[in-house]
């Protein structure tokens, strides 16, 4: 029962492929930074299936292989944090998924709604994410208290805010804006099937209230969110309202390489 969501990648290659790199014989946390920012250009964060689809969001390897890699669509934590996690091991990274807690926007202790990834590299454990739509290192930071990084012009830093649970920080412009939680406590993929279910089933689940896309760019990112679709560039923001649903699927298409229809 749940062997779907053990099994191996049907084509590694064909992954690699999609992100546009090449397995590399060490591996260290300079390719895996190369992997994560691979992943966060070329794969795009969306719940579509969810919010314009009504799909039933299925977890298992090879349903997620034929989404997101043959199929060329995006997902949200639940599936591209997994598939990510399972190339990680593929390619002989020590890698497990984690329980995450979203903090952005947020004056309350939310519930553990996110899927994170931790990797043990040369005896040190960095936390790794593909699967938030929001401000997301575009790296691995390591799990050490005060350690900060910057890349794609973005800082973050890792605080840890009691004996179980770690804080990411994303700081900007002299702000310092607490984005996740997670714990080291190893989880199992599933762990997640009740998660999934929630967000991409429930009422008040945010999935269910709005359209979300989202993808970086070489000097920003692209995103959608309901009827919006905005683009910065530079650190300059243009918008612009999506006027119809030929037009939503001529942005989806040009600007995320997602062809709904199909």
């Amino acid at each position: 029962m749940y062997e779907e969501l053990y099994e191996p990648l049907p084509d590694r290659e064909l992954y690699l492929k999609r992100l546009q790199l090449e397995a590399a014989g060490n591996l260290n946390v300079e390719y895996l930074d190369r992997l994560i920012v691979a992943h966060q250009f070329r794969i795009p964060f969306e719940n579509l299936d969810i919010f314009e689809l009504e799909k039933r969001i299925d977890l298992s390897t090879q349903s997620l292989f034929d989404k997101i890699i043959l199929k060329k669509r995006g997902g949200y934590c639940f599936e591209l944090n997994a598939l990510f996690d399972r190339l990680l091991c593929e390619l002989g990274y020590q890698a497990y998924p984690c329980s995450s807690r979203i903090l952005r926007g947020k004056d309350f202790i939310p519930p553990a709604l996110h899927r994170g990834i931790l990797v043990l590299v040369q005896g040190q454990t960095w936390f790794c994410d593909v699967g938030y739509g929001g401000p997301m290192p575009g790296g691995a930071l390591l799990v050490e208290d005060g350690y900060e990084k910057t890349c794609c012009r973005q800082t973050f830093r890792i605080e840890r805010s009691d004996e179980y649970w770690w804080t990411v920080v994303y700081l900007s412009g002299g702000r310092q804006e607490k984005i996740l939680q997670f714990t080291l406590m190893p989880q199992e993929p599933v762990d997640f099937l009740a998660p999934n279910e929630y967000c991409s089933r429930n009422e008040n689940s945010v999935f269910l209230k709005q359209r979300m896309v989202n993808r970086r760019t070489a000097d920003g990112s692209l995103s959608i969110v309901n009827d919006t679709f905005s683009q910065i560039s530079n650190r300059q923001r243009a918008e612009k309202k999506i006027q119809s649903p030929e037009e939503l699927n001529q942005i989806l298409n040009n600007y995320f390489g997602i062809h709904l229809a199909e």
